[in-house]
């Protein structure tokens, strides 16, 4: 057959040029994965936070404020629960949808149309219904119509089952319908494009990813603006440590957010291309102007990217640049979520009184170790490099089927990661998954996995940060605290002096502490000190065991992690050293020919706070297995604040033990 004549009716519309580029990664289902494996230290962040704000809280001046970012910390995860759990039961979700917007069979007698009458050949005319049903059975067989006379969207699909789907069309599309055809079936074909990747089961009508966007801002200025504007008009004394816990918060929440918002943004505009594939990109234009009227509220743009940015996006389908920023999109909002991070680190460490030419060390050292410790780049790196060997292998299958004559339906790349997927006919071209015609990684991908490689490649070398035992001055004292409260009146001369503000006295080892006990036939003292084979290096190969003894259960786990791939330096003169600043200074204390003890202890100080670390450790490096470090860590925190002429000071400990394997470098 001459390709000629069959490509001249696609230039009629503005078709794109067919490409070999794979469709983006499933942004929307790694998203809500990331968010059910990190569900317990997204907990214990929150409780830590809690926690925190309680200690300062020694006036009983902040509990406002406490409950209040307690709850919306916690509201974000009871958002992504609700997703989680809604994947368990769409039909539940289903009925919810259908009579929240009044969606109904075409069958309906509430629904029943007028018959048109016959064209002026004598053909019948369908009904809109039957048109649009059957445009849904060419592309997806299975997927059901639903008709809802209300106005304010034109079509959204949502989940009818664990392997259905149903389409809700509402009264602008009908009209649409009626006015331009084909940019009401790019609409149809756009809400099908998102049972590729079973979009509908995560996203979609009724969902409470969708939810989360729409209401968070909300939530966000009621439950932390009213609280922090509180703070400042009674002018509390506290309110410059809480203020740095309200940082951390505001720019950790936000990031949630933006997470959620990219990998919804990338389906729709994911699902735009399906729609342009297939109608091309006028009508895909047209339909995007005509529906720019449906949601009309600010924040309602937050789930579904802004027209203009769709326009463009529609004409420049088939341009590697704009695939390029389809892909990177979810690895964009990862970095600016670690910025958001370092931007609230430096923000409350200048609230806290730190010195101004630590800050910067410390917070970059921070962000460092969060490189590798976030299983969320790692993840994204390997979505990005196997997603396209992925899609080609799928495609491959499937037109293998329809040479024999048994593909009717295919199952989504997708489906096989994420659960209940929906199945989309492999008949029409515009959309089957485009044939990768290499295995080899494609620019665009090859340009996105290059952010969070070059990332992870960074969190992979050694840094030195500066030390928290050197972030805040000794003799610092908390004159700026204090200087925000107004001056309290004392009743006459002769009255007590206010006690003066400053950090209370470094806290008592805690009792009852497990040790190592001793070591036999062990050198002890200062004999113990000489290393006669000079210095030795170790790093962290893996956390064999972390246990909490007192505190929070979560917070041996979280030290744990801040150890993975710790560099350990034994010392000639018996002194054990880690590059991380939560182990302090390790020394000698006794040692035999394969078994060395060691203890070490830190105090810092802040303006309001006292904190001293005590450690023993264990370093075990027979010939017949690789070294072995065991710890035993505690912490106590002391805080006191002076809040109208009264002292007070609470006290915060935790303890926990660890069992590391190390590997000698």
């Amino acid at each position: 057959m001459d390709p000629a004549p069959a490509g001249r009716p696609r230039r009629r519309a503005p078709a794109v040029p067919r490409t070999a580029l794979p469709e983006p990664p499933p942004w929307l289902w790694l998203c809500l994965v990331l968010f059910v494996l990190q569900v317990p230290g997204l907990l214990g962040q929150a409780s830590y936070r809690g926690s925190g704000l309680g200690e300062i809280d020694g006036a009983q001046r902040g509990r406002f404020v406490t409950a209040m970012l307690s709850l919306v910390q916690l509201l974000p995860l009871c958002f992504l629960l609700a997703a989680a759990l809604a994947l368990l039961a769409p039909w539940a979700r289903c009925r919810y949808v259908e009579r929240r917007y009044g969606l109904l069979p075409p069958d309906h007698p509430l629904m029943a149309p007028t018959r048109t009458g016959p064209d002026p050949g004598g053909t019948a005319v369908p009904h809109f219904h039957e048109q649009m049903t059957a445009v849904l059975n060419a592309y997806a067989p299975g997927t059901e119509l639903r008709v809802s006379t209300r106005s304010g969207l034109f079509a959204r699909v949502y989940p009818a089952g664990l392997r259905t789907a149903r389409v809700g069309v509402f009264a602008p599309l009908v009209h649409l319908w009626h006015t331009d055809p084909r940019a009401a079936r790019a609409v149809l074909v756009h809400e099908l494009g998102h049972l590729r990747h079973g979009d509908q089961h995560v996203a979609g009508l009724g969902s409470p990813f969708t939810a989360l966007v729409r209401r968070w801002p909300h939530v966000l200025a009621v439950l932390v603006g009213l609280p922090v504007t509180l703070l400042f008009v009674t002018g509390d004394a506290t309110t410059r440590p809480v203020l740095a816990q309200v940082v951390l918060v505001l720019c950790s929440l936000p990031a949630v957010l933006l997470l959620v918002v990219a990998a919804l943004w990338s389906a729709e505009l994911a699902a735009d291309r399906v729609a342009v594939r297939d109608c091309g990109a006028q009508a895909v234009v047209r339909a995007l102007r005509a529906s720019q009227e449906g949601d009309r509220g600010g924040l309602a743009r937050l789930h579904h990217p802004p027209v203009p940015l769709r326009v463009r996006f529609a004409l420049r389908a088939s341009d590697p640049a704009a695939q390029s920023l389809l892909t990177l999109l979810w690895p964009l909002a990862l970095l600016a979520k670690l910025l958001l991070a370092v931007l609230g680190a430096v923000a409350a460490y200048v609230l806290l009184g730190a010195r101004q030419d630590r800050i910067a060390g410390h917070v970059l050292g921070l962000a460092h170790a969060s490189l590798t410790a976030d299983p969320a780049w790692w993840a994204t790196l390997a979505v990005v490099l196997l997603w396209p060997t992925a899609t080609a292998t799928a495609t491959a299958a499937r037109a293998r089927a329809r040479r024999r004559g048994t593909g009717k339906t295919f199952t989504t790349p997708a489906a096989a990661t994420a659960p209940a997927a929906a199945t989309v006919p492999a008949a029409p071209a515009a959309l089957s998954a485009p044939a990768a015609r290499a295995v080899r990684l494609p620019r665009p991908y090859a340009l996105a996995a290059l952010l969070p490689g070059l990332l992870l490649l960074l969190g992979t070398l050694p840094w030195g940060p500066g030390t928290g035992q050197d972030l805040f001055p000794d003799d610092r004292r908390n004159t700026h605290l204090s200087a925000t409260a107004p001056e309290r009146e004392r009743p006459d001369a002769t009255s007590t002096p206010c006690p003066g503000a400053g950090p209370p006295p470094a806290p008592a080892r805690p009792p009852g502490l497990p040790t190592f006990g001793a070591l036999p036939g062990a050198s002890t003292g200062t004999a113990a000190a000489p290393l006669p084979d000079g210095a030795r290096t170790f790093r962290t190969a893996a956390i064999v065991s972390a246990e909490t003894l007192s505190g929070s259960p979560q917070w041996a786990q979280d030290f744990g992690d801040r150890l993975r791939a710790t560099r350990w330096t034994l010392h000639p003169d018996g002194r054990l050293t880690a590059d991380t600043a939560r182990v302090p200074v390790l020394h000698s204390t006794a040692a035999n020919t394969t078994t060395r003890l060691f203890d070490g202890r830190r105090t810092t100080r802040t303006g309001i706070g006292t904190t001293t670390t005590w450690m023993e450790a264990r370093l075990v490096t027979d010939a017949d297995a690789p070294p072995r470090l065991g710890l035993i860590r505690a912490s106590v925190q002391a805080l006191r604040v002076v809040a109208d002429c009264r002292a007070s000071t609470s006290t915060a400990d935790t303890s926990m033990r660890l069992s590391l394997t190390l590997r000698e470098q």
